[in-house]
């Protein structure tokens, strides 16, 4: 026998929900500038063969060393095409930067520096002029509490091993001895009275 069943809905509630997700731009579309930049952590535990942290730039992508650091070039532009400034103060040799542009009067050390960055095009309007590769080195910023650091750094060819290059030709190791003592302070200035 058939059968009906009387049913009564009645009316839900409205539901709706956002939801907004976030994150870091994969690509950077804001400008066409191509950089890289190093902080202090990073260049304090990146090996190098001295304390210049211009040598720690040969490390970066697109530097091309063949032999020294003097020797570089960045993504294939002649050496005259390179600025380097500290503070947003050329530190560059401009007499010899023709043939000589990885070559600053200045040589910054790593426990100095805040940040490097290398940018190689579409520089902005404080760069335009000076070359079409900037390295800018940043040094660190004095704080209220005193902070500081020291270290004494040795290398000794009697701690090394021959390279391999040495080896295949019978060549004995170099004999190369290198002491690097140092420190560094930062903190408030107090004038008296």
């Amino acid at each position: 026998t058939p059968t009906s069943v009387r049913a009564r809905l009645e009316v839900g509630g409205l539901e709706e929900t956002v939801v907004v997700s976030g994150g870091s731009e994969i690509i950077q579309t804001q400008s066409a500038a191509v950089t890289t930049t190093i902080d202090t952590n990073q260049i304090l535990k990146l090996p190098t063969g001295s304390r210049s942290a211009l040598e720690f730039v040969t490390s970066l992508p697109g530097v091309n060393t063949p032999g020294g650091s003097r020797d570089s070039t960045i993504n294939g532009l002649p050496q005259s095409a390179i600025n380097i400034t500290i503070d947003g103060i050329s530190a560059q040799d401009n007499h010899l930067k023709t043939s000589d542009g990885f070559f600053s009067r200045v040589s910054p050390r790593l426990d100095a520096m805040e940040e490097v960055t290398v940018s190689s095009a579409a520089q902005d309007a404080a760069s335009t002029g000076q070359g079409a590769v900037q390295i800018r080195f940043v040094t660190r910023s004095g704080s209220n509490t005193y902070t500081g650091s020291g270290y004494y750094y040795l290398r000794h060819y009697k701690l090394d091993a021959n390279s391999w290059f040495n080896n295949r030709s019978g060549v004995p190791k170099d004999q190369d001895v290198l002491y690097q003592p140092g420190a560094r302070l930062g903190g408030p200035i107090i004038i008296p009275g």
